[in-house]
Parts: C-alpha cells; sequence; structure tokens
C-alpha cells in the first residue's frame, strides 16, 4: 500500500515505535509487580508454618502441669452412716419420720486416703413422712473432723457452709436434692482420723407456731485415716482395692 516495503512515513513509524516500546515497558512492569509478589507469598509461608507448629506446645505446658500433680491414692472403705429419724407425741406414736442419706466416691470411710488425693461427699436429707403442720425442717451436718484434715474444693446443691456446718431447708411437699461437697486431702495430715458421726447431725422442725424436737433412730460413727503414699504403695496413679 504504502510501497518502497510497505513502510510507515517517517513521523508516524516513530509514534508507532513509541507505543510499542510504551507497551513493552508496561508488560515489563506487571512482570516486576507479579514476581515481587510471588516473592512476598513466598517469604510469608514458613513463618506461616512456624506458627502453626508452635501453637501445639501450649497443650503441651498443659499437660505437663496436669502430670505434676499427685495422683489420686486412697484405700477405699465400705463404711456409711445414713442416721434415721423421728418424731412422736407425748404418748409415743410417732408423727412423721426420715433419713439423711450420705455417700462418698470414692468412699474413704473405713479406709486410708493419702493427701492431695480427693473425695465427693453426697448430703440429701429426705423426711419420708411429715408431721402434720410442719412448715419446714433445717438439716444440719458439722463436717468439723473432715475439714481438719481436708480443704473444701466445691460445693454443689441446696446445702451451703456456715464455718464447718452444712446446712439445707426442707420444705414440705418439696424434695431436697444432693448436695456434692468435694474434699482434698491437705498436705501434712498423715497419721491423722476424721469422723463422722450421728451426733454431728441435728434437726430443726417448725411446726405450728414452735419448733419440735426429732429424735435420732440409729447412732454410731464412722471415720477414716490419713495415710503416706508410701504406706499405700501409691507410686502412679491408683485407687487400691
Amino acid at each position: 500500500m504504502y510501497g518502497a516495503g510497505n513502510r510507515l512515513p517517517g513521523r508516524v513509524g516513530r509514534a508507532a515505535s513509541s507505543v510499542l516500546r510504551l507497551r513493552r515497558g508496561e508488560r515489563g512492569t506487571w512482570a516486576v509487580g507479579a514476581l515481587a509478589a510471588a516473592m512476598l507469598l513466598a517469604s510469608s509461608l514458613p513463618a506461616n508454618a512456624a506458627t502453626a507448629q508452635a501453637r501445639p506446645a501450649r497443650p503441651a505446658a498443659a499437660a505437663q502441669t496436669t502430670a505434676a500433680r499427685d495422683p489420686e491414692c486412697i484405700q477405699p472403705g465400705n463404711a456409711r452412716l445414713n442416721p434415721r429419724f423421728y418424731w412422736r407425741n407425748v404418748f409415743g406414736a410417732r408423727l412423721g419420720e426420715g433419713v439423711i442419706n450420705e455417700s462418698s466416691s470414692p468412699n474413704p470411710f473405713g479406709g486410708r486416703i493419702a493427701p492431695g488425693s480427693t473425695f465427693t461427699f453426697r448430703w440429701r436429707p429426705d423426711t419420708t413422712r411429715n408431721p402434720v403442720g410442719a412448715q419446714y425442717h433445717i438439716h444440719r451436718v458439722n463436717l468439723a473432723s473432715v475439714m481438719a484434715v481436708a480443704d473444701v474444693v466445691s460445693v454443689t446443691g441446696p446445702g451451703s457452709f456456715s464455718g464447718t456446718t452444712l446446712s439445707a431447708q426442707e420444705t414440705p411437699p418439696q424434695k431436697l436434692w444432693d448436695t456434692v461437697v468435694t474434699f482434698r486431702i491437705r498436705p501434712g495430715t498423715e497419721g491423722r482420723t476424721a469422723t463422722l458421726s450421728s451426733a454431728d447431725h441435728s434437726l430443726t422442725t417448725r411446726w405450728l407456731f414452735a419448733n419440735i424436737n426429732n429424735i435420732w433412730e440409729n447412732t454410731g460413727s464412722i471415720s477414716f485415716t490419713v495415710a503416706s503414699r508410701a504406706s499405700l504403695g501409691c507410686d502412679s496413679s491408683s485407687i487400691l482395692g
């Protein structure tokens, strides 16, 4: 069309060459940018990998803390108390009755337990037959002997502590559910004995405009001894039979 090898006129040719050089520069700039982005991405990967590898160290540290605690060490017994009570009139006739349900898990009473070990004490007073006109009952158990060798870790349920006395109010016809106390045997108490007896229990019953007294039907006591871990042969986590 233009002849002479179809070359463009001078000004047009120089302009076209400038456009070509500009486009090559844009492609070069894009290539440099892409290369820089790739290098940044590659440099960030090892840091992320190192962070991911560092995270599992937290559970490992927690496991070491848990392992540092002494394992449970107890030679369980099978002693239980469960005091029964009743009310009677002046003629000797029964007006009502009930029972204090008590259990421990694992049960140290009648056995031995080492410092650092824990057990739960479940307590549930139950008036099975209320005296006519009874408004409420306040049940109490004094755990001073147990708390002389053990610390209270937690308490759940309707009962609450005032000093060493655990108490709960029962309002007929509503029933109480379990109060659960977790104890941990205190260090340095080896050789001491903790006792729970029927005499540690008390009951106040509000009847009409006065309080009436109950009678405890069974009396007795149960106990456990705090022993050293060595004497119980506890070199690892165990509950001895």
